[in-house]
């Protein structure tokens, strides 16, 4: 089976524990896929272009553990500095996250007491849970359910006019 992501990176883990380098890089692969995308988020359209995104990316990488989303898996070893960097990234991600839901509520297409913060949070929990679960069912389904269903929330926020 062919692991390599349209980037031509290998969407498997390594064999060893990666090193703080090697955690770092991923970090910023994983960044630097995901800021342009966020970055032009401004209505709760774009997030849901950026779901179909990040679907097709997990899709591309045939349910292995793509570089989109594999630093969870480098948790287990419990290195301290391997988990703040990778807790330091998903924090990021999130931001990016809470950033684009901001643009929308201050556009006028959110109500003003919808919460990017926590908006974010249950976007990348959902995420982050989806991704698990279409990697060991190999069912990119599971993914594309939960980020609808968090999309779902975030839509429940949106302003009609």
């Amino acid at each position: 089976m062919d692991y390599v992501d349209r980037y031509g990176q290998d969407c498997r883990l390594p064999d060893e524990a990666p090193t703080a380098e090697t955690v770092q890089a991923r970090i910023d692969d994983l960044l630097a896929t995901q800021e342009p995308l966020l970055k032009s988020v401004g209505s709760v359209r774009d997030l849901v272009r950026w779901r179909d995104e990040v679907v097709r990316q997990e899709r591309e990488c045939h349910y292995a553990v793509c570089t989109l989303c594999s630093l969870a898996e480098l948790l287990v070893d419990g290195e301290e500095s391997r988990r703040l960097a990778v807790h330091a990234g998903f924090t990021a991600w999130e931001s990016l996250l809470a950033a684009g839901i901001t643009r929308a509520r201050d556009s006028g297409g959110l109500s003003p007491d919808a919460d990017p913060g926590r908006l974010a949070k249950g976007l990348m929990a959902a995420l982050q849970g989806g991704l698990l679960l279409a990697r060991t069912t190999r069912d990119v389904r599971r993914l594309e359910t939960a980020l609808d269903m968090a999309l779902g929330y975030v839509q429940a926020h949106m302003l009609t006019g």
